[in-house]
């Protein structure tokens, strides 16, 4: 069996992204990553290196904004897709993909404002057949922005209440995205919610109740094993 080439393309800011989605990578893999945040965080050649998978992380950017990577991080995307190359997106980076294959009208800023908890999310029966899942599974959210529309050939996997799309697929382009994140674990959840108690009361989040809930699903074995091994 061909050794599986996994790149992650780490935009957070704080350099999380990496740790987090890394300890759901099969031991037997070639992973590597690069933190993402200027132009010249994309060597040379980059896309000639014949990487089997690429995850493109979330991030405290906004994708209505512009960060000083966007022109790269958009030109490896369609790279990556021309190629064949099998792309995920998680959050930031899944509007991203969006973004770069489709223009700034398929992302914006959610006009429900914040999500962030450990919120219900809803499952197609497409969804529930190819990934084994409830037809309702609580997953770590935290975000402001959304996709609004999805590359030609797409389908939904996933919504909720928040944000129309939660989770497509796109098989022709080898496309999988998820507005939550998998990659979160409780306990690297919760902590999250506790730095950020300021911005989540703001916006009337009660941090005590959601600190003591956690996910109804190992949300990083399911969608990762299922974008590595399935897809």
């Amino acid at each position: 069996m061909k050794t599986k080439k996994i790149l992650i393309l780490d935009y957070s800011r704080d350099r999380s992204g990496t740790p987090n989605i890394k300890q759901w990578m099969p031991v037997d893999a070639d992973t590597s990553s690069l933190f993402i945040n200027s132009k010249d965080s994309f060597p040379p050649g980059l896309i000639d290196k014949n990487f089997t998978h690429v995850i493109h992380s979330g991030s405290a950017h906004s994708i209505t904004g512009t960060a000083p990577f966007d022109e790269k991080a958009e030109k490896f995307i369609q790279n990556c897709r021309d190629r064949d190359v099998t792309q995920m997106g998680i959050c930031y980076g899944h509007q991203l993909v969006c973004r770069a294959l489709l223009g700034r009208q398929s992302v914006q800023a959610s006009p429900n404002k914040l999500e962030a908890g450990w919120e219900d999310i809803y499952f197609n029966d497409e969804a529930i057949n190819i990934l084994n899942l409830g037809a309702s599974e609580k997953i770590w959210q935290h975000h402001f922005d959304e996709v609004i529309e999805l590359p030609k050939g797409s389908e939904l996997l996933a919504r909720n209440a928040h944000t129309e799309i939660q989770a497509y697929i796109n098989y022709e382009h080898r496309l999988f995205g998820t507005q939550f994140h998998p990659e979160v674990d409780r306990k690297a959840g919760n902590e999250v919610f506790l730095r950020d108690r300021d911005l989540l009361e703001e916006y009337n989040c009660n941090v005590e109740k959601i600190v003591q809930e956690g996910p109804s699903i190992e949300a990083g074995k399911v969608f990762f094993d299922f974008f590595l091994n399935d897809f």
